[in-house]
């Protein structure tokens, strides 16, 4: 997790001025604006050096001046979870019975992305396996039906919970919830995002390869996502279904 967030391109500065505990502050505070809740998880995703255990000391001493919250707020994340008390809030505010006339908010973004939690400190949902329908399994898509954080993967994510994931180039799909109308308006957001990458990339991405193979382990033409899948643009081919997008 450390070479992975120090990633990319860098250049030599002078030693900063700023004693210890300034840039301790100040890494708390960019963790904070970047996540909303310091954990312990948080912190080694971050690539911080030593995770939460160098930054406690700032921590709790935030939490002393009161600049700090200290409490649960997130399942799964640990009983060390530290926000400021505007976000504290705001969770209680999702926590809240939601509005079933309400529609669904629906994000799609990389599985790998920072904002995204799921695989590193939150565990990936159990996978919904009867959305596919009676298809029969394909042995070697169970075997590779996983979700996970690697590049390319991506993940749809409705009020907060992922119901979707997709391999790298789509070639594969896992459902994390039942609800057809859900799944629809989730593969839907996963096809725009997709679409929209590649038309910024140009022309080289408009000519890649992009078919979906499998939905939950099962050949996808022989279930139910077969049809979202068209409704969404995709092209019906013997393999599986396949997107084509323009450079224009």
């Amino acid at each position: 997790a450390f070479d992975a967030a120090l990633a990319g391109r860098w250049s030599a500065l002078a030693p900063s001025g700023q004693s210890s505990t300034v840039q301790a502050v100040s890494l708390v505070e960019s963790l904070l604006d970047r996540y909303g809740v310091v954990t312990r998880d948080i912190a080694l995703a971050a690539g911080v050096p030593g995770g939460l255990t160098t930054l406690y000391p700032v921590l709790k001493a935030m939490e002393d001046a009161g600049d700090l919250a200290r409490g649960m707020f997130v399942e799964d994340m640990g009983p060390a979870q530290f926000a400021q008390r505007e976000t504290v809030e705001t969770l209680r505010a999702f926590a809240q019975p939601a509005d079933a006339s309400a529609p669904v908010s629906l994000v799609a973004l990389p599985a790998d992305d920072p904002a995204c939690l799921f695989g590193a400190g939150i565990s990936w949902p159990d996978v919904a396996w009867g959305a596919a329908g009676d298809a029969p399994a394909v042995d070697s898509a169970v075997v590779a039906a996983r979700p996970s954080r690697r590049e390319g993967a991506m993940v749809v994510i409705a009020d907060g919970v992922p119901v979707l994931w997709a391999a790298p180039r789509l070639k594969s799909l896992l459902a994390f919830s039942g609800d057809e109308k859900l799944l629809e308006a989730a593969v839907a957001a996963l096809v725009a995002s997709v679409r929209a990458a590649l038309k910024r990339e140009g022309a080289s991405a408009a000519r890649r390869k992009i078919v979906v193979e499998h939905f939950n382990g099962r050949d996808v033409l022989a279930t139910p996502a077969a049809s979202w899948l068209q409704d969404a643009g995709l092209v019906r081919l013997p393999d599986g279904l396949r997107l084509y997008t323009s450079p224009f």
